[in-house]
C-alpha cells in the first residue's frame, strides 16, 4: 500500500452502521410518504441547498415533532468503530468525508465527539457539495493538506469511491451490501475491523 498518512471515513454506512438514512431512517417514520417524495428535499439539504428546517417543512414535518428527535437518536455505530479508531490514531490521521447536512453534522459531532477523533470532517451541507462531485474531494484535500496519493477513503458506495481513486486515493470498499457500481476498488472489507489488517 502507498504512503497512508489520512485514513478518511465516510460517516453513514461506515462509522455508523445503516448507511440508508432515509429508506431505514426516516421512512418507516412517515409511512404515508414515499422514498420518491422525501429523496428531492433530502439530497437539497445535504448539499447545502436549504436548512434542516426547510427539509422538515418540505416533508411536512414540524421541527419540534417527535418524529425528528425519535430519527436523530436512531444513529448508531459501527460495533467495531472503537477499537479501529485506537488502533489507527497514533499512525495515522482520521478524518471523515460525509453526505451530511450541516446542523446534523454538529449534533452527530456532540453526540459522538467526532472532534476528539477526526480532523479534518468534511461535511457536505457545510461546503454545499457531495459525493460524488470531484469539488467535496478537493475540499479534503485542501483542508488535510495531504495529496490524494496518501489518503486512504472507506466508504459503503463504490461511486463514491470511484471519483476518489481519480484523485489518487487508496479506496476501500465497506461492502454491507451488494454493489452493482463497475469501479474495482483497491481493498474490500465486509468489516470495519478487517482495515487493521491493511494499514497496521
Amino acid at each position: 500500500m502507498k504512503s497512508i498518512q489520512l485514513i478518511a471515513f465516510d460517516l453513514f454506512g461506515v462509522v455508523i452502521s445503516d448507511g440508508h438514512l432515509v429508506t431505514n431512517g426516516l421512512l418507516p417514520l412517515l409511512p404515508h410518504l414515499t422514498k420518491a417524495a422525501v429523496k428531492p428535499h433530502y439530497d437539497a439539504y445535504t448539499s447545502g441547498k436549504i436548512t434542516e428546517a426547510a427539509f422538515w417543512e418540505g416533508i411536512g414535518v414540524a421541527m419540534d415533532s417527535p418524529i425528528r428527535q425519535h430519527f436523530l437518536d436512531s444513529f448508531v455505530l459501527d460495533a467495531e468503530l472503537t477499537q479501529v479508531v485506537t488502533a489507527l490514531q497514533g499512525r495515522y490521521r482520521l478524518g471523515i468525508l460525509s453526505n451530511l447536512g450541516a446542523e446534523w453534522g454538529e449534533i452527530l459531532d456532540a453526540r459522538f465527539d467526532f472532534r476528539a477523533n477526526f480532523e479534518p470532517r468534511i461535511i457536505s451541507g457545510e461546503v454545499q457539495c457531495q459525493k460524488p462531485e470531484p469539488a467535496i474531494y478537493q475540499v479534503l484535500l485542501r483542508a488535510s493538506g495531504i495529496a490524494g496519493e496518501n489518503i486512504a477513503f472507506i466508504d459503503d458506495r463504490r461511486e463514491n469511491l470511484a471519483v476518489a481513486h481519480e484523485f489518487g486515493m487508496t479506496t476501500i470498499h465497506y461492502q454491507r451490501e451488494p454493489d452493482q457500481h463497475p469501479f474495482e476498488p483497491d481493498y474490500t472489507i465486509q468489516r470495519l475491523s478487517e482495515v487493521l489488517a491493511l494499514l497496521c
